[in-house]
């Protein structure tokens, strides 16, 4: 049986409120009208501080307090059809449930085209030789190429190489830079490409084959269980970032937006450092947060980029690559 009031269910951070008994901040859940979906009254809920404070205003409490607040009466025509289409959202969340719990299916990119696109002749890896002031066969060029299994095409292209932790190759993002520079080229419709769009306009993967991507670098995380996670938006930040420190596993989602949590799956039990691009801090520390508790992972959040921007360094939108490439060019 459904109550018509009913505490709010957590959905972030967004839906916890300041104690009106204790004051603090995000520990307080309001009860929610099921038939309106509005809230009873700001002071209306629990303190989930149980032994600390223990306010807990319940709406029965709060309609003897405030009898001109009665709740209205509604017929009973009223009520079955509610109940009926409570039952019908009910019976969608289950069906949703069922479909979550079933094995999702994952096309992959058959393994024989990492070797076959495997190569140090990248313009992205010609940039990191001179970064790291090392040949094609230095030790850090060598690890990093190997690590992450950066691909290249006949262009000079630098593959990012989507591998799983059961060594499945989700896809390859395809991006050129500036090879003194290491800025990407956003010139022309061909700036990103994919590789499972190249190989199905070659005919090698069928119009069926879906995308399913996976964290940059997520096959590492078997190799390493025990090491500190960092976890950036860019795939060329995580590369850098470990040859600048390579007692961190390093990752990236590929994205602003990419920060979900069915990404995150992989980072169950770990400790992990949130590093936001300029701009996004807000967004993906609630969001880090969030998904962090959902999957179940040490999450610390990295404000370092806020703390040493400049106004010049947010209007050219830097991410915290370009302060580990200034840092390396001031050593060397």
């Amino acid at each position: 049986m459904t109550h018509r009031y009913e505490l709010e269910k957590y959905k972030g951070i967004r839906s916890r409120y300041e104690c009106p008994a204790c004051h603090r901040k995000r520990v307080f859940a309001r009860y929610v009208d099921t038939w309106t979906g509005k809230y009873l009254s700001p002071d209306v809920g629990r303190c989930n501080r149980e032994d600390n404070c223990g306010y807990h205003y319940t709406p029965k409490e709060y309609f003897h307090d405030h009898p001109e607040k009665k709740e209205y009466k509604v017929s009973t025509r009223v009520k079955i059809v509610y109940n009926k289409l409570n039952t019908i959202r009910n019976n969608a969340k289950v069906a949703l449930r069922v479909k979550q719990l079933q094995p999702q299916r994952i096309d992959c990119i058959p393994e024989i085209y990492i070797p076959k696109y495997l190569g140090t002749r990248s313009d992205f890896v010609y940039f990191l030789r001179g970064l790291f002031n090392e040949p094609e066969t230095g030790p850090i060029i060598q690890r990093l190429t190997g690590e992450y299994c950066l691909g290249c095409t006949d262009t000079g292209a630098v593959i990012y190489w989507q591998i799983d932790g059961q060594k499945r190759v989700r896809t390859g993002k395809v991006m050129r830079y500036n090879p003194q520079t290491g800025k990407r080229l956003k010139n022309g419709c061909n700036a990103v490409d994919w590789m499972h769009a190249r190989l199905k306009r070659e005919g090698v993967l069928s119009d069926e084959w879906e995308l399913s991507q996976c964290l940059f670098g997520e096959h590492l995380l078997k190799r390493r269980p025990k090491d500190t996670v960092c976890l950036m938006e860019s795939e060329k930040s995580a590369v850098i970032g470990s040859g600048v420190m390579p007692g961190y596993v390093w990752l990236a989602t590929g994205g602003k937006c990419n920060l979900k949590a069915e990404k995150c799956e992989c980072l169950k039990g770990r400790n992990v450092i949130l590093f936001p691009d300029l701009g996004a801090f807000d967004v993906w520390k609630e969001k880090g947060e969030a998904i962090a508790q959902r999957v179940g992972f040490t999450l610390s959040v990295s404000d370092t980029l806020e703390r040493i921007s400049t106004p010049e360094d947010r209007r050219d939108g830097l991410d915290i690559a370009d302060y580990m490439i200034k840092t390396i060019k001031t050593k060397n």
